[in-house]
């Protein structure tokens, strides 16, 4: 044990004797817990820093020492121990704390994934989010939504805040399972869903609105996203003109047939029913179909009545099926 210790001092009731305040006291302890490796000296530092009322008994305890030294020279060895330890403790306290940081990666993965979703929810103060539009020149779809992505200053800052990749795969991958994402129409869906990996294998929430060339090869990619728990489907007229293979084949033959378009005869469909594991199914209707006809209102009513029944089916319950067949 060093002779320059506060246990030491505490042996020979130093602070007693010399009327160390207690702050003082727990600072000289907390030396002693620095040399021993409990703590480092960013804490140590730290705990100096932090008190006014700590750092100014360090220099009333130097100051105690001096004046004791002229009336006592034979505690000249005592008093120049303590000394040197409040001398330590100020330069401790004034080193210039490490830049790496917090070390945040090193916290546990539950810790982390609270604070991302913190960050998140102060940044994108809404549950839907409507993700910048890719570029796209094959599609063509109106759209029901604005098109404004803004930015808020915090959105700009998050480049700055993350100086680590693994962070930044953190937060996304948090942000992608917090956040309900709304798109446009089925080609926009399907735009990101290839152009973001992250994305379709983190994604949980997802509206869309049915309407494009590409709805058949979106709605089976979303067959395939392994998180993706709820899905709002929103149609309008758009949803009728695009038609499925076998529709279109028998619509050249038999127009008169297909004077009125039906939701069976829709693009997608198909694709749309093979989809399982859901928690969540909605069908909404687009801004300028509401309050429109009755039959409107009826695709509505009995498609959700349909993918509800289908869609959140366990995804193990067809393969049972096919087992059994």
């Amino acid at each position: 044990m060093p002779a320059k210790s506060f246990y030491v001092l505490k042996l020979k009731t130093v602070p007693a004797k010399y009327g160390l305040s207690k702050n003082i006291q727990d600072l000289l302890m907390a030396l002693d817990h620095y040399h021993d490796g409990s703590i480092d000296a960013v804490e140590l530092g730290r705990l100096v820093r932090l008190s006014r009322n700590r750092r100014a008994s360090i220099a009333n305890t130097i100051q105690k020492c001096a004046g004791l030294l002229k009336k006592s020279p034979e505690e000249i060895t005592t008093c120049v121990d303590v000394i040197e330890m409040c001398t330590e403790l100020l330069e401790i306290a004034d080193r210039k704390p490490p830049m790496d940081g917090f070390p945040f990666m090193r916290l546990p993965v539950e810790i982390r994934e609270r604070v991302l979703g913190l960050m998140i929810d102060n940044i994108f103060r809404t549950k839907s989010v409507i993700p910048a539009s890719n570029k796209n020149g094959s599609c063509k779809c109106p759209r029901f939504d604005r098109d404004t992505v803004f930015q808020t200053a915090q959105m700009k800052d998050l480049a700055c805040v993350f100086g680590s990749n693994l962070i930044t795969l953190e937060f996304f991958r948090v942000f992608f399972r917090e956040k309900t994402f709304r798109f446009r129409c089925t080609c926009e869906l399907q735009s990101h869903l290839i152009s973001n990996d992250m994305f379709l294998d983190n994604v949980r929430s997802i509206v869309v609105h049915w309407s494009g060339s590409e709805s058949a090869k979106t709605f089976r990619l979303l067959a395939k996203m392994p998180k993706l728990e709820s899905l709002g489907i929103v149609i309008s007229k758009l949803t009728f003109i695009h038609l499925n293979e076998r529709s279109a084949l028998m619509k050249t033959y038999f127009p008169l047939a297909f004077k009125t378009i039906r939701i069976a005869d829709v693009l997608g469909l198909d694709e749309l029913l093979e989809i399982r594991g859901l928690h969540q199914v909605g069908v909404m209707l687009a801004p300028t179909s509401r309050g429109g006809s009755q039959s409107y209102k009826m695709d509505r009513a009995n498609l959700l009545e349909l993918l509800s029944s289908r869609l959140t089916q366990a995804k193990e319950d067809e393969d049972h099926d096919m087992e059994l067949a």
